[in-house]
């Protein structure tokens, strides 16, 4: 596993940091093109036996993914040097279907689609443990007075439940959405201009094949510039990322020495050892600002000119898998926080005065049969 830098106060998580080493990017690249020689047999273009060569060679891997990489920025795609690793030991008429008709377009896009799909798995997987124990903490404290605060002002009392269920209200949304941009994820496959030209009449059966083999669906036309599907993709990852900075500045706030109605796992200080710090509300925010700010990134990259863009897409590479990982650290770290979470029932009550809360339980009831469904 490729280390994390040496300073970094939690922007990923290992699962993710792993997801997008140089080792798995370049895995994602080759299957893409293992899969383009299979779709092209599939299709009647390449021959089988060649095709399989092909695929076999993919499947072996590349000596040195990081200098596949760092080739990149020498020969403006790393598509040769991976050519050059995959086929020095092929014969030259297997060789020719490597990348056959594609472009380095294709093979990135369907690759960060690869990736993008496991990344989102691993992002529903954080945010079902933490809805489970968002579900325990509105079981548990659904009648625990609470003081409402507006404005950062007293309110009215409601319920520690209620606070909980609108944390949980979010999250159960997240999976929805996760799921359902996950199943509309397609790959790339348009060739130079996008017209998929070197396949001829066998063009459709090659788009069949290969999102049959990917798992994918085949795009209508090349999306080459048009982005509004990785914007979607990567603003639904920001909106868990988000809430989790929101649960995470509700809990700072609940946990202060002036409110000190719940505790928390601490962090340390280095001038005053008596303090409590939020640890895992700080890594929360932290890394929910970062996502915004790689969404940022990409929404400046958008735009790009006729049929390729100049530069704009080459920030995705940067990008998309910074909203992935910054997000994950996020929800990893509201796990942590959530797992840690100590209420003070007397502290609550003590605050709420004599009125009884002010909410409905039929919030409540609806949520958990919400989140019910989606766990189901």
């Amino acid at each position: 596993m490729s280390p994390r830098p040496s300073f970094d106060p939690g922007f990923s998580t290992e699962a993710l940091t792993e997801l997008y080493s140089p080792e798995s990017v370049v895995a994602a690249f080759l299957r893409f093109e293992e899969t383009l020689a299979l779709a092209l047999a599939d299709a009647g273009i390449a021959p089988q036996g060649e095709a399989d060569a092909v695929a076999a060679a993919c499947r072996s891997g590349v000596a040195d993914p990081e200098a596949v990489l760092a080739s990149t920025w020498d020969e403006g795609t790393p598509v040769i040097a991976l050519r050059e690793s995959v086929t020095s030991g092929l014969a030259e008429g297997s060789a020719r279907w490597f990348h056959f008709g594609a472009t380095t377009q294709d093979t990135i896009d369907t690759a960060q689609m690869i990736q993008a799909r496991a990344a989102l798995a691993m992002l529903e997987d954080q945010l079902v443990v933490i809805a489970r124990r968002l579900r325990e903490l509105t079981v548990e404290y659904r009648d625990q007075p609470q003081m409402g605060r507006t404005f950062l002002q007293d309110a009215r009392p409601t319920t520690f439940g209620f606070r909980t269920a609108t944390w949980l209200n979010a999250v159960v949304t997240h999976i929805g959405d996760v799921r359902r941009v996950g199943d509309d994820l397609l790959f790339q496959l348009g060739g130079p201009v996008g017209t998929l030209s070197l396949y001829g009449d066998a063009a459709a059966d090659v788009l069949a094949a290969m999102g049959e083999r990917l798992g994918l669906a085949p795009p209508d036309i090349s999306w080459h510039t048009d982005r509004s599907r990785v914007m979607e993709l990567a603003q639904t990852v920001q909106r868990i990322a988000a809430t989790m900075a929101k649960v995470g500045s509700d809990v700072a706030l609940l946990a202060s020495s002036a409110i000190a109605e719940i505790r928390v796992r601490s962090g340390g200080s280095s001038s005053m050892p008596e303090k409590r710090n939020p640890l895992d509300s700080l890594r929360a925010v932290a890394a929910s600002r970062a996502c915004a700010g790689a969404v940022g990134m990409l929404a400046i990259g958008s735009g790009h000119e006729l049929d390729r863009g100049t530069g704009g897409w080459h920030i995705e590479w940067l990008a998309l898998p910074l909203v992935f990982q910054t997000a994950g650290a996020a929800a990893e770290a509201i796990s942590a926080c959530l797992d840690s979470l100590d209420v003070d029932r007397s502290a609550m009550s003590a605050h709420t005065g004599p009125d009884g809360p002010d909410e409905n339980p039929i919030h409540i009831d609806r949520v958990l049969a919400a989140c019910d469904r989606i766990l189901a």
